[in-house]
C-alpha cells in the first residue's frame, strides 16, 4: 500500500515535469519513485516504535509474527488467542499485497518495456517476484499456523 500511495503522489509531479514528453515515461518514472519511496516508508513504519495507546496491539502482532516465523503457536492461552485473532489480517495482508503488487507493477513493467526502459522493467519484475514470494510464504505459514491452532475433534 505504501508504494501505491507514493505512486499516486508522484504521478502528478512526473506528469507536470514531463508535460512535453511521452506520458509513458512520466508514468514509469512515477512508478520508480513509488517503489523507492514506498520501500522507505515501509521500513520507517516497521522500525518505528508504537505509541503507548497501541502497545497492546503491537504486542499481539509481535506474538503473531513470532508464531509465523517459528511455524508453531505460542504455548500460553493468551498468546494463542492473540495469534488466532490476527490470522485473518495476516491472510488479507498477503492477498492484498500480492494483488496490489500485480496490479501496480504488472502494468508498470509493460509501460517500461514500451517506453524503452528495460532496466526499469527488470527492476519492477524483481520487486514483483519478491512481493509474490513473501505473499506465498506468508500464506503458507498462515495456513500451517491456523491448522496448528484448530483443535482436533473426535478420535
Amino acid at each position: 500500500m505504501a508504494t501505491v500511495i507514493a505512486g499516486l503522489l508522484w504521478l502528478p509531479v512526473r506528469l507536470w515535469e514531463e508535460r512535453d514528453g511521452p506520458v509513458q515515461v512520466a508514468v514509469v518514472e512515477a512508478g520508480l519513485n513509488a517503489v523507492i519511496w514506498g520501500f522507505f516508508f515501509f521500513v520507517l513504519v516497521r522500525v518505528g516504535k508504537p505509541r503507548p495507546a497501541e502497545a497492546e496491539r503491537a504486542a499481539a502482532w509481535a506474538t503473531t509474527e513470532t508464531a509465523l516465523r517459528r511455524g508453531a503457536p505460542p504455548a500460553d492461552e493468551a498468546g494463542r488467542a492473540a495469534v488466532a485473532d490476527n490470522l485473518p489480517a495476516v491472510r488479507r495482508g498477503a492477498l492484498f499485497g500480492a494483488a496490489g503488487g500485480v496490479l501496480l507493477l504488472g502494468p508498470l513493467i509493460v509501460l517500461a518495456i514500451r517506453a524503452g526502459w528495460e532496466v526499469a522493467a527488470v527492476g519492477f519484475g524483481i520487486v514483483l517476484v519478491a512481493i509474490l514470494a513473501v505473499a506465498v510464504r506468508t500464506g503458507r505459514r498462515e495456513r500451517r499456523l491456523r491448522a496448528a491452532l484448530t483443535p482436533v475433534r473426535g478420535s
